[in-house]
């Protein structure tokens, strides 16, 4: 009597494999800005804050005075003239040296000021900081100097915060003085109104995840020789509706960013603050859901007939085996 030919083990790897992968992505998500890895994880914010260029106005800078004319005689008129050439080359040069100067510039005043440079929304915590190596710099990254402790009902209060830092600060100044308009604060509270929403639809979608990871390497390693349609439907069901939710969770990550750094923009742009895309949180959650996406799809197409021609199905829906032909 002829044995039945068993399914193959690398058939039940893919989703076993790529489950495992959205379980990582969706932790990554859910506690980025906490714990040891923080500072690697910090550009996975939903949306940062720059306030490089805030307070300006509010710290005296040195003025240059205009330099004065010097009287030539005739004897150095053909001197004067040959020196145009050369002295628009030195114009130049201190035109780029002046650059590199004012690179630096946004960080002394915020140093005066005794606040960050940049503050950071993520779903259970915030974070601040300084631009490294400055803000002006093309590569500059993220260098936290505080991250609050985890919370299940975050608020970020922009003002507050701010005030709490100038006071503290070497120049102690009232933020009366350069008031943050309100529609600023009314952007970050869109946010900080979805930030709970978030927390439940990523932990749930991490939760499916792992119970996609586990029932698919249940599969792989208990019922590959008795595999039956009801445990492909189950584990088609729970990458689904895995994928339902975090379809969700992108969009929502994907409207707060569309519309608070707009906002943001727009609002705070006379007072130097602007908004930064959290693009790389963003990436990370549509690539979540197009992988859950896939997992559900790949289990879906055992129940089609020329698929199940390299699987063992059950004829019935819990019990019994039937192998089918080749």
């Amino acid at each position: 009597m002829k044995v039945p030919r068993q399914p193959s083990v690398g058939l039940f790897l893919p989703p076993v494999l790529i489950s495992f992968v959205v379980l990582v992505l969706g932790t990554i998500v859910l506690l980025s800005g906490t714990g040891p890895q923080q500072q690697s994880l910090e550009p996975y914010h939903i949306i940062a804050i720059n306030l490089s260029n805030f307070g300006h106005d509010l710290v005296p800078s040195p003025t240059k005075s205009s330099p004065k004319p010097e009287k030539t005689g005739g004897l150095f008129d053909s001197i004067v003239d040959d020196a145009k050439g050369l002295g628009q080359d030195i114009s130049d040069n201190i035109s780029d040296g002046i650059d590199t100067i004012t690179d630096g510039l946004a960080d002394k005043v915020t140093e005066k000021l005794g606040i960050s440079e940049w503050f950071s929304l993520h779903i259970t915590n915030t974070c601040e900081g300084m631009f490294a190596p400055n803000a002006s710099s093309a590569d500059a990254w993220y260098n936290i100097t505080h991250c609050t402790p985890q919370q299940t009902r975050l608020r970020l209060d922009l003002g507050e915060i701010l005030q709490q830092e100038i006071n503290t600060g070497p120049l102690k100044l009232n933020l009366d003085k350069i008031p943050i308009p309100a529609s600023v604060q009314d952007a970050i509270d869109i946010i900080n109104d979805a930030l709970f929403t978030l927390l439940v639809v990523y932990a749930l979608g991490s939760t499916l995840a792992g119970l996609s990871f586990i029932s698919s390497l249940a599969t792989l390693i208990l019922l590959r020789k008795k595999l039956s349609m009801f445990v492909v439907w189950v584990n088609s069901a729970v990458a689904g509706l895995g994928a339902v939710i975090l379809l969700i969770g992108a969009g929502i990550l994907t409207y707060l960013n569309d519309r608070g750094v707009k906002q943001i923009n727009d609002s705070g742009k006379d007072v130097g603050i602007s908004g930064i895309r959290g693009s790389k949180l963003i990436t990370l959650s549509w690539i979540s859901f197009i992988l859950m996406l896939i997992t559900s799809l790949y289990w879906g197409l055992a129940t089609l007939k020329r698929v199940q021609r390299w699987i063992i199905i059950d004829s019935s829906p819990l019990r019994g085996e039937k192998t089918l032909p080749y």
